[in-house]
């Protein structure tokens, strides 16, 4: 969840404070929802303050440069598909970064952790018309990227 939300480089250290946080609330889980709801929240929790961090440091700091795109780890057997794959994940993951973050959060619940538009509700701790909304602009977002890099790459193809 964190590596689909944040990327590679910040996965691991978000990944290492959901743990901690876990450890130092685990007495708090009150078993009022499943377990793994709760790990959701705190990791959605935990990856959406990081990134808020990451925002506000990188406007002081970065104002005009572009945001590195880590490449992903490839592990399939055919070149070929793996190439295609490593290709269609760097334009998501790229997509993903022009996507509002409380929508990227409900985007990869539903569409990459495969979870009901309740569990993302009670994971994000909104309605369910909410949960469904975010995932529904988050789709609309991310597609809208997708085209633009799709209309760049064809345009510097076309030599313009």
């Amino acid at each position: 969840m964190a590596l689909r939300i944040l990327g590679k480089d910040d996965a691991q250290d978000a990944s290492q404070e959901v743990w901690v946080r876990v450890w130092k609330n685990i007495r708090n889980f009150r078993g009022e929802s499943a377990f793994t709801t709760w790990l959701y929240r705190i990791t959605v929790n935990t990856c959406l303050s990081l990134r808020q961090k990451e925002a506000r440091r990188d406007e002081r700091e970065l104002r005009d440069e572009m945001p590195y795109l880590s490449e992903p780890t490839g592990g399939d057997a055919d070149p070929e598909a793996a190439a295609l794959n490593a290709e269609r994940r760097e334009q998501i993951e790229a997509a993903l970064v022009h996507v509002r973050a409380e929508h990227r959060a409900a985007l990869v619940l539903r569409h990459m952790e495969g979870l009901s538009y309740a569990e993302i509700a009670d994971v994000l701790q909104v309605p369910d018309g909410t949960a469904k909304g975010w995932v529904s602009r988050g789709r609309a977002a991310m597609l809208v990227a997708l085209a633009e890099q799709n209309g760049l790459h064809r345009k510097r193809e076309a030599g313009g």
